[in-house]
């Protein structure tokens, strides 16, 4: 992949946990070729892996008929991760703070807090075909 232009990769997966591998390996497959920093490349596989995560079980309630899609795309400086579920949506204004005390001790309700921690942006886009988040990561020179 370039840095300069427009470039983008594509994968339609499965809602299932193999996916998933699918997915953040491809991610790794993208930041190598980018040269991005083991750090860099780590935070793009954590927050990627929040983000298939609420795809597959959330928007698509873990059933495996209904696809998702990857795209990575680079441009400008900028690796744009972009998910989109069959999913209804939902208000991430509403998604309980995970850092209240009463929720500390939660067994879920992370995935957003991890997801704005290691990227530069977190987008959330809501249509008829489904839920589109778009993580993104600046690339360093």
């Amino acid at each position: 992949m370039s840095d300069g232009s427009r470039d983008v990769r594509r994968l339609e997966l499965p809602s299932c946990v193999e996916s998933l591998h699918e997915a953040v390996d491809a991610a790794a497959r993208v930041t190598a070729d980018l040269e991005m920093s083991e750090d860099a490349c780590d935070e793009v596989a954590i927050a990627l892996t929040e983000a298939v995560n609420n795809a597959i079980f959330h928007g698509n309630e873990g059933v495996r008929e209904k696809a998702f899609t990857v795209e990575f795309t680079v441009m400008d400086g900028m690796l744009d991760i972009a998910i989109l579920d069959q999913g209804p949506g939902f208000d991430p204004a509403e998604v309980p703070d995970p850092l209240a005390e009463e929720n500390l001790l939660n067994p879920s309700g992370r995935g957003l807090l991890m997801m704005r921690a290691m990227v530069d942006d977190v987008q959330h886009h809501f249509c008829e075909a489904g839920t589109r988040v778009v993580l993104r990561k600046r690339i360093a020179s």
